[in-house]
């Protein structure tokens, strides 16, 4: 006998641990900010160490203990080409809003297009009136 799945609770799901309670160096919370601030929020990016640690003002090496210490806690998930995004579980147990529209945008039915969609689209009275032609009396 199977029992059904509970629902889903962004509450529950999205959960992690504040930042906080993580211990971090300043040259982590530093390389977490630098890859939010260049894209990793939502997608892989490949961090130039040298250039990021010229940024920040931190030692090569620095970059290379922080990456593979956020990678390892999970702060940072890793892709096969060496790519690295910030952890969207993260993400939006710092943003609770965001977390909230998600979880509504989950249990919401799914929008259906119906017969009236797919008809021709009517043509509203100002077009009408643009494609009339005069006709000599």
């Amino acid at each position: 006998m199977t029992t059904a799945p509970a629902p889903f609770d962004p509450e529950q799901e999205f959960v992690t641990p504040p930042l906080y309670t993580l211990n971090l160096s300043a040259a982590q919370r530093s390389v977490l900010d630098w890859i939010e601030r260049h894209g990793g929020l939502f997608a892989y990016i490949t961090v130039p160490v040298e250039e990021a640690a010229d940024d920040m003002e931190i030692a090569e090496s620095t970059v290379y203990d922080a990456l593979a210490r956020l990678t390892a806690i999970g702060l940072l998930v890793r892709d096969d080409a060496g790519g690295h995004r910030i952890n969207a579980r993260y993400f939006f147990s710092a943003n609770p809003d965001l977390r909230r529209l998600v979880a509504a945008a989950l249990v919401d039915p799914p929008i259906t297009p119906d017969a009236r969609a797919a008809a021709p689209r009517k043509i509203g009275n100002a077009d009408s009136r643009r494609r009339r032609t005069i006709r000599p009396v």
